[in-house]
């Protein structure tokens, strides 16, 4: 079955308003009626244009509501974008949760359904790989985040 596939505007903008906790059709509704007074007080970012990346979707084709009800995967994917994705999916932040290395992204501790549902979203271009460090056999013993594994992330063609 092919995936939805949504460009980075749409993408970011699905992945914000699914940080606002709503039912996925609430959020369509909301959408689709250019109505976000429900959806602003709850979402990540509340300064993201809405009515410009549903116009992006609309110009481009992209089926952002396809892609909330079933899921999808960015067609291409930047740096910056990946971090962002990782901030509203995840809530992990770059020197916070993780080091940037160039384009790769290291020592972001993950569940095993984090990176599968994260290597569902960006697949196409970047690998999600389990860490083999010391650092990371140190972090799994620390208290509360022995189901997490550190990972890497990097370009598959760089």
């Amino acid at each position: 079955m092919n995936r939805t596939q949504l460009s980075i505007p749409v993408g970011l903008l699905v992945e914000n308003v699914l940080t606002s906790g709503e039912p996925k059709e609430v959020i369509i509704e909301c959408l689709q009626r250019r109505d976000y007074s429900r959806l602003l007080p709850l979402v990540k970012e509340s300064a993201m244009d809405f009515d410009e990346r549903l116009q992006t979707a609309a110009d481009i084709g992209d089926d952002w509501e396809k892609a909330i009800r079933q899921g999808y995967e960015f067609k291409f994917l930047h740096i910056n974008g990946l971090k962002r994705l990782l901030d509203f999916r995840f809530d992990r932040k770059v020197d916070r949760d993780y080091v940037q290395d160039e384009l790769s992204l290291k020592h972001i501790r993950l569940t095993a359904q984090e990176i599968e549902l994260l290597q569902s979203l960006i697949g196409r271009q970047w690998i999600v790989q389990a860490e083999e460090t010391e650092a990371a056999e140190e972090g799994s013993k620390e208290s509360g985040i022995s189901s997490r594994i550190p990972v890497r992330i990097q370009l598959k063609f760089p």
